[in-house]
């Protein structure tokens, strides 16, 4: 899979990367945890796409700046992913629109093709955030570091506009009101999360039931409708379902130990896609506690394996159900 990228590891089958010192419990586990986002529901064509159109949106109808480059695409979005801390999707819409705000100010242009093409790239502002430790608030300060005219780049910022428009692109005319309590002002057209699909086998995961639980970083209504839609709500109780409106968030162990409590757990195995589901776990681990967790990441592309590795993490899959299905094998 890696081409021995890493001694401490072991392929146990094509695509399913074991570290030598998780082998011992991996056979062992009897509690799941699963992230939504990535690891249950593909969201390149919702949240990755609200992300885009939301941006794009903003700055064309809101701001009606000029151009017709695209600001950030789907694939994109990965880059704030895995920086760390921006497991809420709004935020890194934020973190976006923040960007090239700045930009405008640097560069001093409006126009949306100078913007994308000049001056510092999402990849050098989004190195920049990890250098910071991550997240929405390393990103602001990063962006408004040096700009001629802040408070008019602050003014221009508004993140209730922006999350109300892209509640709009995710729920639609269908599931907005039922979702976030409104009907859509701006985008009338069916929600994006009409695209999300499933990508893992319920048989799999109901192998552990009734020790199956949830976190995530989309709202509790978010996830209890995702999981609805998905058919997983009669293996996942609601108790179970930890989400980003709860108080405490990614990478809080106390996520974790709160449904290792409820499940009993005695080896329990979190599957994530991010840096913040890795975290969480590593977290864990050093609170001494005498259950065990292990990290599972579902890598987006081979690439990204180094930098989890490098962390840490226990096992490195490109699907959820290989794991699963060589847990109970």
């Amino acid at each position: 899979m890696l081409d021995k990228l890493q001694e401490d590891y072991v392929e146990v089958v094509s695509n399913l990367l074991v570290k030598k010192s998780a082998l011992r419990w991996f056979k062992n586990i009897d509690s799941l945890v699963l992230d939504i986002d990535g690891v249950i529901l593909d969201v390149t064509s919702s949240f990755r796409l609200a992300i885009s159109k939301t941006t794009q949106f903003y700055f064309e109808k809101i701001l009606k700046w000029p151009g017709k480059a695209l600001l950030i695409t789907p694939e994109e979005t990965q880059l704030f992913k895995l920086v760390g801390g921006f497991n809420n999707d709004w935020e890194l819409t934020y973190a976006v629109v923040i960007f090239y705000l700045s930009k405008s100010d640097f560069l001093s242009s409006y126009n949306l093709n100078v913007l994308r093409k000049k001056g510092r790239s999402l990849q050098e502002f989004t190195d920049e955030i990890k250098r910071c430790g991550g997240g929405l608030k390393s990103a602001e300060k990063i962006a408004l570091s040096g700009l001629k005219d802040k408070e008019r780049i602050k003014s221009l910022w508004n993140r209730n506009l922006i999350k109300q428009i892209f509640q709009e692109f995710y729920a639609g005319v269908d599931w907005c009101k039922k979702l976030y309590g409104f009907e859509p002002v701006y985008i009338k057209k069916k929600g994006l999360l009409n695209k999300e699909e499933v990508i893992i086998d319920k048989k799999l995961v109901k192998q552990f039931y009734p020790k199956v639980s949830i976190i995530t970083g989309r709202t509790k209504k978010e996830a209890e409708i995702a999981l609805e839609r998905a058919g997983f709500l009669d293996i996942v109780s609601f108790d179970k379902i930890l989400s980003d409106d709860g108080g405490i968030r990614k990478p809080n162990p106390k996520l974790l130990q709160e449904l290792s409590n409820k499940m009993k757990t005695k080896v329990g195995i979190y599957i994530g896609d991010t840096p913040d589901d890795l975290e969480i776990v590593n977290n864990f681990k050093k609170l001494n506690q005498k259950e065990m967790f292990l990290s599972c990441i579902i890598l987006q592309n081979i690439e990204e394996a180094k930098r989890f590795i490098k962390e840490g993490v226990d096992i490195l899959a490109r699907k959820g159900n290989d794991v699963l299905a060589e847990i109970k094998s």
